[in-house]
């Protein structure tokens, strides 16, 4: 806590480079282009000056600043800033606040290693799972603007995360809870070895290796990419339900077959491609419902405190990282079903923005008051634009770029995507069959598209040679 005000001196020193023009998504499925867009108003209405905070006392410098919600909780906390960031980046909103955003966190960053959850009530609450989106949210905004400087004044925080407070964790190989019911939910996981928790270390040491690589240490990078690889087979060993096809919640509790841990084994690289269709397909069987996908299976995280009917409960923060996961996994079919389904949902039944949470049945958010407004609930518009329009930057400050549309049965998309140097513009169209028959992309001047079709010399190309070149190749349908 003592270092507050010093790191929050530094915290423009180093100017975020600005991105320029606005996001955009338009295609022929208009609930999806009313989700794209609420999901942007969403993450814009917690931008916030330091005003109406919470009243537990939510100590903040005086800057614009990303909240969780626009009535509740109204403090930042980083969990949420790891999606409704990612909005606001997609959208084309300044990114500097993301940066603002992480060097707070980073100057209340524990002793021991931990990131807070939030300032709220002087920054004490560290859970078993925002340490990794505070590493989550430097990696993507460093991928979006290209300030590798921000990333090295950084660095030092990432490694006492993952070189301090997770191996502190770590007992008989894996990761364990030492400080009871404290994550994104304060779910009341039976077990101390808990696979979500597992994954999510994995998922950091592969962010943090890449963003170790970006600063030129290699040695770093290549040692936290050895750990990630070496934690797998003793993840796997240790939560792999092989007669169900999918992840246990903890090493006590083999029953419950979990949204978090499951989806998260996917995006770290834990489940092998098998796994992965397998996992997410008995969340499909065992998790959906009509205003979503469930947090869990069973009801084994039913208590008095946190509640009855658990494995009713939909939690679009969640959901959003199962959408990741399910286009991870080639599942893009499933995954937009998903996004119409849960921020269809809202959109419905609701004021027009994204919901904290759903309730079971679809009853309204869980708590008083309920969030009818939360940050952390729009994910859906970054999910649509790095996928379904098709758009990811694959080196920071999208110095390279990858364009493959994942249609799911849309037929055409258009859409911009902000950049340091411009915006990439996107057209595609699908046939029936869902391969995109028509891809034309626009670029600007110092940008690389790497999977470009290396057989075409127009802008117009078919899916079957978009989707054969592998290798990087000259951007032949960028403009320059």
């Amino acid at each position: 806590m003592k270092t507050f005000f010093v790191l929050l001196a530094t915290a423009f020193v180093f100017a975020s480079p600005a991105t320029a023009g606005r996001g955009s998504f338009t295609s022929n499925d208009p609930l999806l282009n009313r989700i794209w867009s609420a999901s942007v108003k969403t993450a814009e209405d917690v931008v916030s000056p330091r005003t109406n905070l919470s009243p537990l006392g939510c100590p903040v410098p005086d800057l614009l600043l990303i909240l969780d919600g626009k009535d509740r909780d109204r403090c930042p906390y980083i969990s949420d800033i790891a999606v409704s960031g990612a909005t606001l980046m997609a959208a084309g909103d300044d990114p500097s606040l993301v940066r603002s955003m992480l060097v707070m966190f980073a100057s209340i960053q524990h002793d021991d290693g931990g990131i807070p959850a939030s300032p709220l009530e002087g920054g004490w609450m560290v859970t078993n799972d925002y340490s990794a989106y505070w590493i989550d949210v430097l990696h993507q905004y460093v991928l979006q603007t290209g300030d590798i400087a921000t990333a090295s004044q950084l660095l030092p925080n990432v490694t006492r995360v993952l070189d301090q407070w997770y191996p502190a964790r770590i007992q008989g190989g894996l990761v364990v809870n030492l400080i009871g019911n404290y994550d994104y939910g304060f779910i009341r996981h039976r077990g101390a070895a808990v696979s979500y928790y597992n994954n999510l270390y994995v998922w950091s040491l592969r962010k943090g290796a890449e963003l170790a690589a970006w600063t030129g240490d290699s040695a770093r990078a290549a040692s936290w990419s050895g750990r990630a690889t070496a934690m797998v087979p003793k993840i796997v060993a240790a939560f792999w339900d092989s007669s169900a096809g999918a992840f246990f919640d903890t090493t006590e509790d083999v029953r419950s077959h979990p949204q978090d841990g499951n989806a998260f084994a996917v995006l770290a690289g834990v489940a092998s491609a098998g796994q992965a269709k397998s996992a997410l397909g008995w969340l499909s069987d065992h998790n959906a419902r009509g205003y979503g996908n469930t947090i869990n299976d069973t009801q084994a995280w039913d208590d008095a405190a946190f509640g009855r009917e658990t494995q009713l409960r939909v939690y679009p923060f969640m959901s959003y990282f199962e959408v990741e996961a399910r286009f991870v996994a080639g599942l893009e079919t499933s995954a937009i079903d998903l996004i119409r389904r849960e921020w269809g949902y809202m959109l419905a039944n609701g004021p027009g923005t994204m919901w904290e949470s759903i309730g079971p049945y679809g009853s309204g958010p869980v708590g008083t008051p309920g969030s009818w407004d939360h940050g952390w609930s729009t994910g859906a518009a970054p999910a649509i634009t790095h996928h379904v329009l098709g758009v990811q930057a694959t080196s920071p400050g999208f110095a390279t770029f990858t364009v493959t549309p994942h249609p799911g049965g849309v037929r055409s998309a258009s859409g911009d995507v902000p950049t340091p140097k411009g915006v990439i513009h996107v057209v595609w169209a699908a046939n029936d069959a869902g391969d995109v028959t028509s891809l034309k992309v626009t670029a600007p001047a110092g940008l690389t598209w790497t999977n470009a079709p290396a057989t075409s010399s127009s802008k117009t190309v078919s899916s079957k040679k978009q989707r054969a070149s592998t290798k990087p190749t000259k951007p032949t349908g960028v403009k320059r």
